[in-house]
């Protein structure tokens, strides 16, 4: 069985939106003087791809410190009333909504405790009760 290169650059260029759009964020530049097409790129990979493409925000966003904090806050927010990235960020979020009904929350879980990485395949963590409990709970909170 061969692997396409196709396949190989398809998810290099959303890890690669995903990279740029954490530089466009983590800036000391004002939000006006950035270039938001690395960010509209990211939520079409996104739309296309939701797992991969969360588990490359959590890769190269928002898994990492900032070296801007406040500059970067201030950036997502410029960038979020883009009418563009609004309708997509929308899209997105639909999207979600639609495909994973009854198990966004747990995904959103998994992904954002390191439970599943981007790049590599590790033995999974065993999961004991409180593990369990606290996924539960969350799904009714």
């Amino acid at each position: 069985m061969e692997i396409g290169i196709e396949v190989l650059s398809k998810y290099q260029s959303i890890r690669s939106n995903a990279y740029w759009t954490r530089v466009h964020f983590d800036t000391i530049f004002s939000g006006e003087a950035l270039d938001s097409d690395s960010y509209a790129k990211h939520l079409e990979d996104c739309n296309n791809n939701p797992t991969v493409g969360l588990l490359a925000r959590r890769k190269y966003i928002t898994g990492r410190m900032l070296a801007y904090p406040q500059n970067a806050k201030r950036n997502v927010e410029y960038m979020n009333k883009l009418p563009n990235i609004s309708t997509l960020k929308k899209s997105f979020k639909e999207k979600l909504n639609k495909l994973y009904p009854k198990t966004l929350q747990a995904r959103e879980y998994i992904i954002n405790h390191d439970r599943v990485k981007l790049n590599s395949v590790e033995p999974a963590r065993k999961y004991n009760i409180f593990n369990k409990l606290a996924i539960l709970l969350k799904k009714f909170i």
